[in-house]
């Protein structure tokens, strides 16, 4: 369903039409209906508008001052889905991009002294590829719990294979309990379903050795969550 907004993006009529359009759409899909879907259908047809507008304005949002709100915005509109699409399951990818993760582990670690990022469990980061030893990967998640990147901690590299790599989060986990279904359902059961991309299946992946638990990994997170611990944040960089 195309959803008609004339604002330009990422102004705050821009967010003012999205909201109008949604409560119009569910308005008109509540009618006649038994079972109320007009949630799911009204926050889809708003995804999709969104997804076109990012991919035709992709420098507009880095440094907007309505970035914390596009993200916010979207997330909320995925999690009235009773479940996500293909497409919109891969549109994290797209997303992610927009965490400005370093390319280097070095200059991650300063962003962790900063307290902008936090070292994260990489248990399923690890699985077997001809490149490179699995066991040195190592995880980390943006402050809000959105943006995750991956890293080999030996090249200092940015890990980007369909097999290791970091994704976007819609639904960011929590042990509070409802926070923890809606990671489930909105980030890890698309991802068993799908995969991280097109070019390899959450079966394929599997398949694979896990280097997780080995003498080499367990060595390699130690020493980089020892680092991590002792540097002391750089006041220029904390800015």
């Amino acid at each position: 369903m195309p959803v008609a907004i004339k604002a330009d993006f990422l102004t705050e009529v821009y967010f003012s039409e999205l909201s109008e359009r949604y409560d119009q759409i569910r308005y008109e899909h509540r009618k006649w209906y038994l079972f109320d879907t007009s949630k799911a259908v009204a926050s889809h047809a708003i995804l999709t508008h969104m997804m076109h507008d990012l991919l035709e304005n992709q420098k507009l949002l880095n440094g907007h001052k309505q970035f914390e709100l596009f993200f916010e915005t979207f997330d909320q509109h995925v999690t009235q889905l009773p479940s996500i699409t293909e497409e919109i399951h891969y549109f994290r990818n797209e997303l992610n991009r927009y965490g400005e993760a370093p390319e280097q582990l070095e200059e991650m670690i300063e962003l962790v002294a900063c307290g902008k990022w936090q070292l994260f469990s990489a248990r399923y980061h690890r699985y077997e590829v001809s490149e490179y030893d699995a066991a040195h990967n190592v995880k980390f998640i943006s402050s809000n719990g959105r943006f995750e990147v991956v890293y080999h901690a030996e090249t200092g590299q940015m890990v980007n294979d369909p097999v290791n790599m970091g994704t976007y989060n819609y639904a960011p986990g929590s042990f509070h309990p409802w926070k923890y279904y809606q990671h489930h359902k909105y980030d890890k059961v698309p991802w068993k379903k799908w995969g991280n991309t097109n070019q390899i299946s959450y079966k394929e992946i599997t398949k694979r050795q896990s280097r997780h638990g080995s003498t080499e990994q367990r060595k390699s997170t130690e020493e980089l969550h020892n680092l991590s611990k002792n540097k002391m944040p750089d006041s220029q960089k904390c800015r």
